[in-house]
C-alpha cells in the first residue's frame, strides 16, 4: 500500500484531481455534474483500497482483532500461572523423592521437605531460616534432617518460616549412642569445632570404647527426636580437663553450613507427650 502512495500512478492521479477542481470554478453546474462524476469514479477505488485495510483476510474488523488479541493475552497469562504451578510441583516432588529411602525406612515419619532461605551471619554456629511454616504443621522442636542424618530442630517458627539451630550449636543437646560400643552419651555443639562443621559427643563415661570411625546416631530416649537418626561419624577423641571427662569429636555426613535442601520430622512413632500435646492445641 506505502508503494502505491509514492507510485507515478497516484501522482499522476493527484495531479488530475487538482485540474479537475480548478476547472470546476470556471464551469456551469452541469459541468459540475461532471466534475462531480469523474472524481467520485476516481476516489471509489481508494475508499475500497481504505476500508480494505480495516479488515483482514478473513474479513475480520480491527476491533474484532483487538478482542481476540486480548483474549489471547488473558489465555497465555493463565497458561503460565499454570506451567509456574507445575514447576513449584516438580521441585517439590524431586525433594521429597530424596527422602525417599528415610521414609521408607521409618513410614511412620512424617516428613516436610524444604530449602534453606537464608543463614543468619551474626550466628557462629550457623544457624538457618527454611521455607516451611505452621501452614506445613511445622512446630518447635520438630527435628530437621539432611538425607545422610541429623542437622538440627526448629527453635522458631510463623505461618511460612522457620529458624533451625544445627548440631553445631551449644544449644543443641542431644541423647545419642555409639551403634558399635553402646556408649552413650550428648551430642552437643562447641565453639571449638563449629567452623569446621563438627561437633562433640560428650559426657562419655571413663571406661568407654568410643573409636574413630564408630557411627553416632539418637537414643530417642527423650522422645524429642526419633530413634536411630545418624548424628555423624567419629573423628577423634579427646580428654576435657576442665570437666575431666572424656568425648569424640563428629563429622556430620554433610556440611552443615552450606547445605540448601532439608526436611522436618513434624511426627514420628515415640514423639514425646509434650509435642504431641503443643502440636493439638493441648495444655
Amino acid at each position: 500500500m506505502r508503494d502505491f502512495f509514492k507510485s507515478n500512478t497516484f501522482k499522476v492521479f493527484l495531479s488530475t484531481v487538482f485540474v479537475v477542481i480548478v476547472l470546476s470554478v470556471f464551469t456551469n453546474s452541469i459541468e459540475s455534474n461532471i466534475l462531480s462524476s469523474t472524481v467520485n469514479s476516481v476516489t471509489y477505488p481508494l475508499s475500497k483500497v481504505t476500508a480494505a485495510t480495516n479488515k483482514d483476510k478473513d474479513g475480520r474488523s480491527i476491533e474484532e482483532l483487538i478482542a481476540e488479541n486480548e483474549k489471547l493475552k488473558e489465555e497465555n497469562a493463565e497458561l503460565r500461572n499454570q506451567l509456574v504451578n507445575y514447576y513449584d510441583t516438580l521441585t517439590e516432588n524431586t525433594r521429597l523423592w530424596k527422602f525417599y529411602d528415610l521414609k521408607k525406612e521409618n513410614p511412620n515419619y512424617t516428613i516436610v521437605p524444604s530449602i534453606v532461605l537464608r543463614r543468619d551471619s551474626n550466628d557462629e554456629f550457623y544457624s538457618c531460616t527454611l521455607d516451611k511454616g505452621t501452614t506445613s504443621d511445622v512446630s518447635v522442636g520438630d527435628p530437621v534432617v539432611s538425607q545422610n542424618g541429623l542437622v538440627g530442630w526448629v527453635s522458631e517458627v510463623d505461618l511460612h518460616t522457620c529458624k533451625v539451630i544445627t548440631v553445631l550449636s551449644p544449644q543443641t543437646s542431644v541423647g545419642a549412642i555409639d551403634n558399635k560400643t553402646s556408649d552413650t552419651g550428648i551430642v552437643s555443639g562447641s565453639a571449638k569445632y563449629c567452623d569446621k562443621g563438627q561437633t562433640t559427643f560428650a559426657k562419655l563415661s571413663a571406661k568407654h570404647k568410643v573409636k574413630k570411625g564408630h557411627i553416632i546416631t539418637t537414643t530417642g530416649i527423650s522422645g524429642l527426636y526419633p530413634k536411630g537418626l545418624i548424628v555423624g561419624e567419629v573423628v577423634d577423641v579427646c580428654y576435657d580437663t576442665y570437666n575431666t571427662s572424656y568425648y569424640a569429636v563428629i563429622e556430620p555426613y554433610d556440611d552443615i553450613k552450606t547445605i540448601k535442601e532439608l526436611a522436618i520430622i513434624t511426627e514420628y512413632t515415640g514423639q514425646g507427650e509434650v509435642l504431641i500435646n503443643a502440636k493439638s492445641g493441648k495444655k
